[in-house]
Parts: structure tokens; sequence; C-alpha cells
């Protein structure tokens, strides 16, 4: 019987994150969107996909060790423009390379903490972009925020087009900044996770 007691109070000591479990859903392609803004000395312009898919993988309890793919068509961005996408589409050689995606390789929180309806925080999203056939590792702020059991992540983060070799485009044989401006909104159901505080 002390020894049970013991066990007892030894597992009542141990940290909350070893009680914790992951939980892996899938992100929500009816809501989450991906964006891209192209900026011009003339004009800026922005291509917009509601095709984005992939996983999620969280711990309320242990946010750091969260992790994310995500996968997102090329000919699915529209700017509103049939012939500015069209000419997007042959310059990132879309037939060869259809896809972007994203893959976490690690999470910094740099807060975290429990409202009545769920959680709020601000992270640095460290990962592995892949375009036009060339990965490089990106680092993307994101603010997130659980409610009834929702996620939600706002993400901003640029990226160059010279790095995974893209030809800029030219409007009136001036070019395009290089630098292009990406802005994420992820959605994902956690069933499990429930008011924090």
């Amino acid at each position: 019987m002390r020894f049970l007691l013991l066990c007892t109070a030894l597992l009542a000591g141990l940290p909350s994150t070893l009680h914790a479990q992951l939980m892996t859903t899938v992100i929500d392609p009816e809501q989450s969107t991906l964006s891209y803004t192209g900026h011009h000395l003339l004009h800026d312009w922005t291509g917009t996909s509601e095709q984005v898919t992939g996983t999620l993988t969280f711990d309320p309890d242990a946010p750091h060790a969260s992790r994310i793919t995500v996968r997102v068509p090329v000919q699915s961005f529209d700017s509103g423009n049939v012939l500015r996408d069209s000419a997007m589409l042959e310059r990132v050689h879309a037939a060869a390379f259809p896809e972007v995606t994203f893959v976490s390789e690690s999470v910094t929180v740099h807060t975290w903490m429990g409202t009545t309806r769920g959680y709020i925080g601000t992270w640095t999203v460290h990962g592995w972009l892949t375009f036009h056939g060339r990965t490089h590792r990106i680092d993307i702020d994101a603010e997130v925020r659980i409610t009834d059991g929702r996620f939600r992540a706002e993400c901003a983060f640029a990226a160059s087009l010279r790095q995974f070799r893209v030809k800029r485009p030219w409007v009136l044989f001036i070019p395009s900044r290089d630098t292009i401006d990406l802005n994420a909104t992820i959605y994902a159901t956690l069933p499990l996770v429930t008011a924090g505080y």
C-alpha cells in the first residue's frame, strides 16, 4: 500500500507535459488560404489559393512539439487576372513543379496562455519551403488561437524569387521586386482541446 501511495505521489508531481498527448488532424481546406503579393513600381497584385491541404500535429500543453505540413497546388492561385495567372504558371514551370509545400522542423513558442475558451499565443515555425523545385529553410511567424476546439493560425513571411530561381515579371521594361510577401490562414478542428482556464 505504501508503495502504491508513493507511486501516485510521484506521478502527481511530474510535469503536465508528460501527461499530454499529441493529436494529429487535417487542415480544413474549405477555410484555409494561402496568398502571395507581388510588388512592382507601378502596382502590387495578390494571388490567393483556397486549396490548402495538409496535416497538423498538436498538443495544447506542449505547443513547442507541434508539427505541420502544408500543400498548395500552384495552379490554384487566382489574382483576378487570367493573363497574369497564366504567365505566372509558365514562369514557375507549374507542369514540372505543381505544388508549393511547407514541412515544419521545430516550433519556438514566444507566448502561450489559456483563455476562457481555449488558448492564444505567438509562435515562430521553423521548416522547409519547397517551390519551383528548390527547397530552402524558412522561419514563419504565426499568431495562434484555439477557440472551442478550432485551431487557427495567421502567418506572414517573405520569400525571394531569386532564391527559388524564379524569373521576375517585367512591366514596361521594369522588373518586379524580388521579394514576395506571403500570408496564410490555417484552420483545423481539434476535438480534444477544451478551454484552458
